[in-house]
């Protein structure tokens, strides 16, 4: 699976934002990367938990952001990211009962590169030009 690599074209305008999605691009980046690798179940595992955590927290902030803002799609976008959890969750879940076979892997980093990639051109876009239509720099 291609890396993600960041350009202008995943930038939202908002800098907390854009900030925390370049993380999460390196870390599915670096899931891909261990999983192309054969770098083993428990690197794999750490990488995937580092990812959980810190999707919590990006989503957490993205979606203060969002209600001290007033954004009007703010219950289907936290759905979107409870969607996401729970699919990511469950997948690791697998990855633990499983092991790292080919397929749940590249089911892995497919969902994480695809899922992650139009979140952040599509509703995230959107996201960041209210914001910015509402005076928000972040």
């Amino acid at each position: 699976m291609p890396s993600i690599d960041w350009d202008e074209s995943f930038s939202v305008g908002i800098n907390l934002i854009d900030e925390q999605h370049k993380m999460l691009i390196k870390r599915t980046n670096a899931i891909s990367e261990a999983v192309e690798m054969t770098r083993g179940l428990e690197k794999i595992m750490q990488t995937l938990s580092f990812m959980i955590e810190y999707t919590e927290f990006h989503f957490s902030e993205e979606e203060k952001v969002m209600v001290e803002n007033g954004y009007h799609r703010l219950s289907e976008h936290q759905k979107l990211h409870e969607d996401f959890k729970k699919r990511l969750n469950s997948m690791v879940q697998d990855f633990e009962e499983e092991g790292a076979t080919t397929g749940l892997s590249e089911e892995i980093t497919s969902y994480l590169t695809n899922w992650l990639v139009n979140h952040i051109k599509g509703i995230d876009t959107e996201l960041g030009n209210i914001l910015r239509e509402k005076g928000f720099v972040g």
